[in-house]
């Protein structure tokens, strides 16, 4: 009889220790946001950031190659409407009001460094630049020093403005213009936390002028009034102090080579990169590209050029690697400067 009630005493205790041991249990209420955060792919954040619409950076896409038209978070929003002006309207896609690097540059600096020229308003006119939003103020190279979460939020959670297809002229021309687009209507959580890795990791910043030094004269133009002259940004100094320009040389050979030519001057592949003109030109050489528009050269090594033909992938590389190229491209010998002659090499 006391070996049965000692029996069940004892049955009793260890029922009482489990329960005990479940209440102390810790349980990371992060868990979920690191494991999001984990399985994020950052050069796909790299993409978004860029160009946050194209079917390269993860959207399905449908017979004609845009995405789905219900692939946003909020399914009645159509992502090639907010991405390509409405019809009659000329200039700039709408994605410059939607995508990250339309605001925050490809320096993450925004109108305090690469973005510093551009200018809200002309100085030849005082009018509103076309398709040109208003250049953010904030600095996304703190977002090295942030909670994964909390940058995930300042995307998602912040509201502002709304998604407007015919906002094709400034930041301020519609109510909340200059307001945080309200990416929880566009991006899903996957896409944002792409985005969060990206910041938090993937971003090759140039942090103490290591990759190259900057040089700024004026500020960013947030007057109504025309600017005279306007401000100025150069690059000077590209791989810093210890970019090797013969690994630079050997790495160019090894990934660029094939399509951007002996010494940056295209292909039969490929004409080189074209956007804004640099010295008067769309068209040109790969050295020209990298000196005058330096920060958009470092993220679109990384994430590629998408929509390009033919499509400019991605290239892994590591910060001394990006040193070393370049150095390399510094040289104004090796890679000069000029319009590219298509289909030269």
């Amino acid at each position: 009889m006391k070996t049965k009630s000692f029996n069940i005493v004892m049955i009793g205790f260890i029922a009482f220790m489990l329960q005990s041991c479940t209440h102390d249990i810790y349980v990371d209420p992060q868990a979920d946001a690191k494991a999001s955060y984990d399985n994020a792919d950052a050069i796909n954040g790299a993409k978004l950031f860029n160009n946050f619409e194209h079917v390269d950076a993860g959207w399905p896409a449908d017979a004609l190659g845009w995405p789905v038209v219900t692939a946003a978070a909020d399914p009645t929003i159509t992502v090639a409407d907010i991405a390509t002006p409405p019809t009659g309207i000329t200039g700039q896609k709408n994605r410059s009001f939607y995508t990250c690097s339309g605001c925050h540059a490809y320096d993450g600096l925004g109108r305090t460094g690469g973005y510093v020229t551009k200018t809200l308003y002309t100085a030849s006119s005082g009018l509103a630049t076309a398709g040109v939003p208003t250049v953010a103020a904030s600095n996304l190279t703190d977002c090295k020093n942030w909670d994964i979460k909390d940058i995930f939020n300042s995307i998602k959670n912040v509201g502002g403005r709304g998604i407007d297809p015919a906002l094709t002229v400034n930041g301020v021309s519609t109510p909340a213009g200059n307001a945080h687009p309200d990416f929880s209507k566009i991006l899903t959580d996957d896409k944002i936390w792409d985005l969060v890795k990206w910041l938090k990791e993937g971003a090759i910043y140039n942090e103490n002028s290591d990759l190259y030094t900057m040089t700024v004269t004026g500020a960013y133009n947030t007057t109504l009034t025309p600017m005279s002259p306007l401000p100025i940004v150069t690059y000077s100094n590209w791989g810093g102090a210890d970019g090797d320009a013969v690994a630079g040389d050997a790495f160019y050979v090894a990934k660029c080579m094939v399509c951007h030519g002996n010494g940056g001057r295209g292909t039969s592949l490929a004409s080189g990169p074209s956007g804004w003109a640099v010295n008067n030109t769309k068209n040109v050489q790969i050295g020209d590209f990298v000196r005058t528009r330096t920060p958009e050269a470092i993220h679109k090594i990384i994430s590629g050029q998408f929509g390009s033909s033919p499509w400019m992938a991605a290239t892994p590389i590591t910060r001394q690697e990006m040193k070393n190229l370049l150095k390399a491209l510094g040289n104004t010998t090796k890679y000069p400067s000029g319009a590219i002659t298509p289909n030269k090499y």
